[in-house]
């Protein structure tokens, strides 16, 4: 587990470091041979979800659908802000957190965990997790970098 200041960024997962989105390939994700499509777990890190504030409402498109990197599949508004939640990868949207629809502060409350948004059945997850940050001094470099652009380091 990275922490840096409040924040906790644990090592299992991959960053998305413009988007503050974390990625958890699910067990079996890195086994091309018996799947050859990885299904991935998506949520908002704990210091995007500090930046958001309170959040109140999450809407996510239904489940099913072909979605592409970078396209708008729902959005989370928060005291401080709407945004857009964009995929990160693309593939098939297996599967929304209906919990976190209904319970919003989850997002807030559990990051990691019961917070989770979406999850992905990634077309290309070899050749797309390169967009992501990963491992202890990866995270930390990044995230310092994040504090200090803000004035907090």
């Amino acid at each position: 587990m990275v922490k840096i200041e409040e924040f906790e960024f644990p090592d299992d997962l991959f960053y998305d470091a413009k988007e503050h989105m974390w990625l958890r390939p699910q067990a079996g994700a890195q086994s091309k041979i018996q799947n050859p499509k990885s299904k991935i777990e998506i949520g908002i890190d704990d210091g995007g979800q500090d930046a958001l504030g309170d959040v109140v409402y999450v809407q996510l498109t239904d489940a099913g659908g072909r979605v592409s990197r970078g396209e708008a599949i729902g959005s989370v508004e928060a005291a401080k802000m709407v945004r857009p939640l964009l995929a990160p990868v693309s593939g098939t949207l297996s599967e929304v957190n209906r919990a976190v629809m209904a319970k919003p502060r989850l997002l807030n409350d559990d990051p990691y965990g019961e917070g989770w948004l979406f999850r992905i059945e990634a077309d290309d997850w070899e050749s797309e997790r390169r967009h992501f940050v990963q491992g202890s001094e990866e995270v930390t470099a990044w995230v310092s970098s994040e504090l200090a652009a803000h004035g907090r380091r």
